[in-house]
């Protein structure tokens, strides 16, 4: 099967939107008698948005292909920079599952850090391309996913599990994720079908 660059771009959101929202699941559940759960969904949402991030630089390889711009090099840098940010943040939470500690905290911190420059990139690309309506949704989506990773690399920090703080801003920043993917999404499929 030969899929092309819109169809790996429209496949790679949709796993993007089922791993934000995993992922925000994840990071809204609180408690003690949880035995992991959220950290599980949290892993699992990052391995799933390493995937759909994956697909999208793919498809924008595919397009560049057809294009000859210099902002789908942005567009694919930093799909492939959010896609190793997840899997930091995967590894991570799947260590700190067994083994929490002080350092993979960090490690994870940082993996949220590379998926907002990424996104930041990705934003960036899409700023410098064409302006239309749906290429300023894609914008505002990848503008939200970079602002909620740091978000969550601020949260992770916080080393009380129960603070408030902690709370707030883990939450905030995955469902502010898994209102970017969305609009991304939307954009991609509108566009797909144009």
């Amino acid at each position: 099967m030969y899929l092309r660059g819109e169809e790996y771009l429209s496949f790679g959101s949709y796993f993007l939107v089922l791993g934000t929202l995993i992922s925000a699941i994840g990071e809204t559940m609180q408690g003690s008698d949880l035995k992991n759960i959220n950290k599980k969904l949290i892993r699992d949402g990052n391995a799933v948005q390493a995937l759909g991030n994956s697909l999208q630089g793919f498809g924008r390889i595919r397009l560049t292909e057809k294009i000859e711009e210099d902002s789908h090099l942005y567009g694919i840098i930093g799909c492939f920079m959010q896609a190793g940010g997840n899997t930091i943040n995967s590894a991570a939470s799947n260590i700190e599952i067994e083994n929490p500690s002080p350092a993979i905290t960090r490690f994870n911190s940082v993996g949220s850090s590379v998926q907002s420059m990424g996104a930041a990139l990705e934003a960036a690309g899409e700023a410098n391309r064409e302006s239309d309506h749906l290429n300023n949704l894609e914008v505002l989506g990848s503008s939200l996913i970079s602002v909620a990773a740091m978000l969550d690399s601020a949260g992770i920090l916080i080393r009380d599990e129960m603070s408030i703080q902690k709370r707030l801003l883990l939450a905030t920043g995955g469902w502010l994720e898994f209102i970017g993917a969305s609009i991304g999404a939307y954009a991609i499929s509108k566009r797909g079908t144009a």
